[in-house]
């Protein structure tokens, strides 16, 4: 991969009082209901909004902030506090509230790691920043047009030739966010998806149809809509293709081959599990492995037979090992766990209100057990990501 997150530091953040975090190709967080997985993904998705679309639009997104800070923040630290890591890039983000509010102006420090040099230096707040000039060799100070953005764009703009943080870059804006919850099913069901040249697909999934009659199309250029086909025959193995026709002038519409039919199924009369697994097979592979991409997976054994689960995670091993992507996903399948080593998988909970991840291969009186049991196996029996809070437990051992 040209890059990747390494780590993953959050203060502040709602139940992330403070958390950092190693990461590799691959992570999985399982653990309770409200012990924050899926508060760590947003973290990057707001980071990545943040990069896109600006601070205001970010928090917009999320009440403006309302509610966000750790609720047992001290007085004397009321900022969230994001910082990532490649392995040359070091970029710190500091959010102020107002009245509960984020303010749109962030603090900013974005070093090099190997030179230990500050690139940007920008103070919460303030419409200027301090930002590294090459050419100079020295720091300049630039007047913000736009304060509520992140700098890290302008920066590139003035050293277009510094490759490490043009990586960090390009990674912020190919992160990709999937919970399986929100995928337009029911749309792509009844009325398919509109037609248009993306081969991404979106994060409700609702332009799936388009974006595998693209792929279609390039089928005899490049490998992708092969591999996403070959993992759903593994998945189901009735399936035997799918057809993707265009229904009108902007839409396009799918129906599926099923061995031992003489007729195509479509898409309204395919089980949920089919569409479930195509669209994270579609968001695995679509864009190729020239792209390194950051995605995030919350809950994405939904409505899944644990074969296809298997299978699923099959992908995500080769989308990691050999298509250049990151995956990072929230899960409470014991089956999805067990497919993953103990050294990719982190066990979450809450202690005095604030999330906790441990890797599981680090989590102490269960080693042994490793050895014999899958993961998954000690999760359904609760003695690691037990519902049960710590505090229940001791109470309870003590009666």
């Amino acid at each position: 991969m040209s890059a990747q997150i390494s780590q993953i530091s959050i203060r502040n953040f709602r139940s992330l009082a403070s958390v950092s975090v190693e990461l590799d190709s691959i992570a999985v967080l399982f653990g309770p209901n409200g012990s924050g997985k899926s508060t760590f993904l947003d973290t990057i998705w707001f980071v990545r909004d943040c990069a896109i679309r600006g601070v205001e639009l970010a928090s917009s997104k999320r009440g403006h902030g309302i509610g966000i800070l750790y609720d047992g923040a001290d007085d004397d630290d009321q900022r969230i506090a994001i910082a990532l890591q490649t392995e040359e890039i070091e970029y710190q983000l500091e959010f102020d509230l107002s009245s509960g509010r984020i303010i749109s102006s962030p603090g900013e420090c974005l070093v090099n790691r190997t030179s230990a040099r500050v690139l940007v230096n920008r103070k919460v707040g303030d419409d200027t920043a301090e930002l590294y000039n090459a050419t100079l060799g020295q720091p300049v100070l630039a007047q913000l047009r736009e304060p509520e953005k992140l700098t890290l764009n302008l920066y590139l703009n003035i050293n277009p030739s510094d490759r490490d943080a043009g990586d960090l870059d390009r990674l912020l804006h190919y992160v990709r966010s999937y919970h399986s919850r929100s995928f337009m099913l029911h749309r792509l069901k009844t009325s398919g998806s509109e037609s248009s040249h993306e081969t991404r697909l979106f994060d409700r999934g609702e332009n799936a149809w388009s974006v595998l009659r693209n792929l279609h199309d390039r089928k005899e250029l490049d490998s992708r809509f092969h591999t996403i086909v070959d993992f759903m025959k593994e998945a189901f193995p009735t399936f035997d293709g799918i057809i993707l026709e265009q229904t009108g002038p902007n839409s396009i519409y799918a129906s599926f081959l099923e061995r031992d039919r003489r007729q195509e199924i479509r898409a309204s009369g395919v089980s949920d599990g089919h569409l479930q697994l195509l669209l994270l097979l579609t968001a695995l592979f679509s864009e190729g492995p020239d792209r390194a991409a950051f995605l995030l997976f919350d809950e994405p054994e939904i409505s899944l037979h644990p074969w296809a689960i298997s299978v699923l995670a099959k992908a995500i091993h080769l989308a990691a090992e050999e298509w250049n992507k990151q995956v990072l996903i929230a899960t409470h399948s014991p089956v999805l766990i067990s497919q993953f080593e103990p050294e990719s998988i982190l066990a979450s909970d809450v202690r005095d209100g604030q999330t906790r991840l441990q890797r599981v291969s680090e989590i102490t009186g269960i080693q042994d057990l490793l050895n014999d049991y899958a993961t998954g196996s000690l999760y359904m029996a609760q003695m690691i990501g037990a519902q049960t809070s710590p505090e229940l437990e001791e109470a309870t051992a003590d009666d």
